[in-house]
C-alpha cells in the first residue's frame, strides 16, 4: 500500500523542504544586505539624503506614495480586465487588495515567495473548480507586465538615440530586449492561432496532471483570441503603470541628486526595473541598486542607488495597507459569470465542483 499524505516519511520530507526554503530565503536576504553594505562602503549611499524623505522632502514623499498607489491601481485594473474574457469576475476593489498584499509579500518576505505567488495562493484557494484557469490568468498578467517593461526601452530608444549611440552596453541590452520581445509575441500568437499545434507539446508529457494543466492553461490563453480590445487595454494600462514607477524614481532622484532629473529616465528606469525583478535576492535588494547605478552612469546621470532606496522606502510605506488586509484575512475574490467547462486538472478526482 502506498503511504498516505499523513505518513511520517512524507511529513519528514515536507519539514526538510520547508527548512531548506527558509534557509535559502535568508541566504538570499543576506546576499542583498551584503550588496547594500558594499554600496554604502563605496560612498554611494548617504543616510542624510534618505533622512530628507521625512523632513524637508515630505511633499515629494507624499507625491511618491500617490504614484505608488496609482501604479498598484493600474495593475489591479489590468488583472480585473484579464479575467472577463474567461467567464470570471474579479472586482477592482478585490484586485486592489490582491495587489497591496502582493506588494507586502514582495518587499518583506525573506523566502522565495513573492507578490505573484501570494496572488496565486489567495486567488486560487477558494476556486477549486477553476484553479488552473485562475493561475494561468495571473501568470499571463505577470507576463504582460514583463513584456511592457521590455517594450518601454524599445519605445524610448529612438527619442534618446544619442544616449544609446554613446553607450554600446545599452545597444546590446536593447538588442536582447528586441529578441525577447519578438519571441514573446511569437509564442503568444502561436497559442492564439495555432493552439492545436502547441497543444501537442502538452500531450507529449507522460505525467497526466501536468498534461491536463498545460492543456487547460493553453486553452485559457487561447480564450483571448476574440478579445483584442481587452489585450490592447491591459497593455496600455501596463505601460502607464510602469511609467508611474519611472515617476517615483524621478522623485527619488529629485531628493538625492536634483541635477540628474531628466527625461531619459524613461529609457533607463524600465531596464533597471526588469533587472530588479530577477529573483536573486528578496525584492531585488542590492541587485537593483547595482543595476540602477550602472545604468545611470551609462546615461550620464548620478544618484541611481539612493533613488532606488527611496523607491523601496516609499513602497514599504504603501505596503502597510497590504499588511492590514493580510492580517484582516482575505475573502474569496473571484466568482464565475458562466458555467465552467471541463474539470480542473488541479482538483483531486472525486471532488465535487463548488457552487458559486
Amino acid at each position: 500500500m502506498l503511504p498516505s499524505d499523513t505518513s511520517p516519511a512524507r511529513k519528514q520530507r515536507a519539514a526538510a523542504w520547508s527548512w531548506r526554503r527558509v534557509l535559502f530565503g535568508f541566504l538570499r536576504l543576506a546576499v542583498g544586505l551584503a550588496l547594500l553594505a558594499y554600496l554604502a562602503k563605496s560612498g554611494l549611499i548617504h543616510g542624510r539624503d534618505l533622512a530628507r524623505l521625512f523632513l524637508a522632502a515630505w511633499p515629494l514623499t507624499l507625491a511618491a506614495l500617490i504614484l505608488v498607489l496609482l501604479h498598484l491601481a493600474l495593475i489591479a485594473w489590468r488583472l480585473s480586465l484579464l479575467f472577463r474574457p474567461q467567464g470570471l469576475k474579479l472586482s477592482f476593489v478585490a484586485s486592489m487588495r490582491l495587489a497591496l498584499v502582493g506588494l507586502f509579500f514582495e518587499i518583506f518576505m525573506p523566502g522565495a515567495i513573492g507578490g505573484t505567488v501570494a496572488k496565486l495562493f489567495y486567488a486560487t484557494r477558494e476556486n477549486q473548480g477553476r484553479r488552473t484557469q485562475v493561475a494561468t490568468v495571473i501568470l499571463f498578467d505577470r507576463m504582460v507586465g514583463i513584456f511592457s517593461l521590455i517594450a518601454l526601452p524599445l519605445i524610448f530608444a529612438l527619442p534618446f538615440y544619442r544616449v544609446v549611440s554613446r553607450a554600446p552596453a545599452l545597444q546590446t541590452i536593447l538588442l536582447v530586449y528586441a529578441v525577447i520581445a519578438s519571441l514573446l509575441i511569437a509564442a503568444f500568437l502561436a497559442c492564439l492561432w495555432r493552439g492545436s499545434d502547441v497543444d501537442r507539446f502538452a500531450h507529449a508529457t507522460h505525467y497526466r496532471p501536468l498534461r491536463k494543466a498545460l492543456s487547460r492553461g493553453l486553452e485559457t490563453v487561447g480564450g483571448y483570441r476574440g478579445s483584442r480590445a481587452t489585450l490592447f487595454s491591459v497593455f496600455g494600462l501596463s505601460l502607464l503603470g510602469n511609467l508611474s514607477i519611472v515617476g517615483v524614481i524621478a522623485l527619488g532622484v529629485r531628493v538625492v541628486h536634483p541635477a540628474s532629473v531628466a527625461w531619459r529616465l524613461c529609457l533607463l528606469v524600465p531596464i533597471g526595473q526588469l533587472i530588479n525583478s530577477i529573483p536573486l535576492t528578496p525584492g531585488g535588494l542590492g541587485v537593483g541598486e547595482i543595476a540602477f547605478n550602472t545604468l545611470f552612469k551609462l546615461g550620464g546621470l548620478s544618484g541611481g542607488v539612493e533613488a532606488v532606496l527611496c523607491w523601496r522606502i516609499w513602497s514599504a510605506m504603501a505596503s502597510g495597507i497590504g499588511l492590514y488586509f493580510y492580517l484582516r484575512g482575505m475573502e474569496r475574490h473571484i466568482v464565475t459569470t458562466e458555467v465552467p467547462g471541463d474539470e480542473d486538472p488541479l482538483r483531486p478526482e472525486g471532488e465535487s465542483r463548488p457552487s458559486v
